[in-house]
């Protein structure tokens, strides 16, 4: 018995140099955000103004429109994800997508370019 054990374990390692198990928690979780639309000083922008992740994490960002001026729909896209939603005040929008791409990417208002953007950054 001894002896099958030990040409398994030199088997698999021929078949396989240089790989390890794989865990559960090797792979990216879930990640969840609430993304919050206000006015400050007469600018408008999205708190928290950068998102970070890591690769292959699967993102939900629930996305709350605070500002209390008009208009009352806001923009919130990530262009580079494909990301776009309209955020009516009182009624929150939730977005999801797998952060694919390493790199910091512009987290915008499509509808009003001159507010404050922030970014997602997505780390290897």
């Amino acid at each position: 018995m001894r002896q099958l054990i030990a040409v398994l374990v030199a088997v698999s390692a021929l078949v396989a140099p240089g790989a390890r198990p794989t865990y559960a928690e090797d792979a990216p979780a879930a990640m969840s955000f609430t993304v919050v639309n206000i006015e400050y000083e007469g600018s408008k922008l999205w708190l928290p103004g950068t998102i970070t992740v890591k690769k292959g994490t699967k993102v939900t960002l629930k996305l709350v429109n605070n500002v209390p001026a008009d208009p009352a729909q806001h923009g919130f896209a990530i262009p580079a994800y494909n990301v776009a939603a309209l955020v009516t005040r009182g009624e929150p929008k939730t977005v999801e997508f797998i952060a694919d791409k390493v790199g910091v990417f512009p987290i915008i208002c499509q509808l009003h370019p001159a507010h404050v953007g922030g970014e997602l950054v997505v780390l290897p």
